[in-house]
């Protein structure tokens, strides 16, 4: 239902909150006056600072949250909702932050790695909007290692009804039996194999089946469920791929962050 979903969860409160977060911070912003240049080196430069490293210490939570299954600090969607919006608004609160000015040093390699983080969650997001539904799809209740199973059970059937057929049906049902999910790991990221030897199979059937025997006929629909139960594995391997590709680049990311804006703050201080 649509209020069960992250991106409106409560009645969207978090886009709220960021929203109200960025016009407040916007509005402060246009309303200073500083004696200097507008910045990092302002009073309101070093609280858009302080907020935005605030910002992301919390952001970073969300990790630990995910993973503290007793916890009573809210619900794991509601902090996902938030993590998202609120994680938008550090966008405007960076900019803020550093007066539209950029140069070659560590304070403007924190605001670029700063849009990165927010870039690949971003791409998370589509991620996570698509694969719930997708996978629920998929699976149908299911898991992968049940899928599996449901292959090798069609196998046994197609193997009882191959029996008494040609020893060209009886080939084509062993080399599907035997054929391979992806003929490469770079197959995953599509969910394709051209080769697919369950393909070759119900395409071979196909042309066979006027006047074919019922048991041939059987046989035909049995190799087309398990091409379908084939599809379906790998859509859902396809789609977890990419989830584990982000995670190895958001993650990563995040600790980048995190480590150069300890930098940036140290060298704030120290030159202070």
């Amino acid at each position: 239902m649509a209020q069960d979903h992250f991106l409106s969860f409560n009645k969207s409160k978090y886009l709220k909150w960021a929203g109200a977060l960025c016009a407040i911070c916007i509005g402060l912003y246009l309303a200073d006056s500083p004696p200097i240049k507008p910045g990092g080196g302002t009073w309101l430069g070093y609280g858009l600072g302080t907020l935005g490293f605030g910002l992301i210490l919390w952001l970073m939570a969300f990790g630990l949250r995910k993973r503290a299954y007793r916890s009573n600090l809210g619900s794991v969607r509601g902090w996902l909702s938030a993590h998202v919006y609120l994680g938008l608004a550090l966008a405007v609160v960076a900019t803020l932050h550093t007066g539209f000015e950029l140069g070659v040093n560590v304070h403007s390699a924190a605001y670029v790695l700063t849009l990165a983080v927010i870039a690949s969650g971003i791409w998370g997001v589509i991620l996570y909007v698509r694969q719930p539904a997708l996978m629920g799809n998929l699976l149908n209740g299911q898991t992968l290692q049940n899928l599996g199973s449901g292959l090798r059970d069609i196998d046994d059937q197609c193997r009882k009804a191959a029996q008494g057929l040609s020893p060209d049906i009886q080939r084509l049902v062993k080399n599907s039996s035997t054929g391979r999910i992806f003929a490469s790991r770079w197959q995953r990221f599509s969910g394709k194999n051209p080769d697919c030897a369950t393909q070759r199979t119900v395409d071979a059937l196909a042309e066979k089946n006027n006047g074919a025997s019922p048991a041939q006929r059987e046989l035909y629909n049995l190799q087309f469920r398990r091409l379908q139960q084939l599809l379906r594995i790998r859509e859902f391997v396809r789609s977890r791929t990419w989830t584990e590709v982000w995670l190895l680049l958001h993650v990563p990311l995040s600790f980048g962050l995190l480590a150069s804006l300890v930098a940036h703050v140290v060298s704030v201080f120290f030159y202070w």
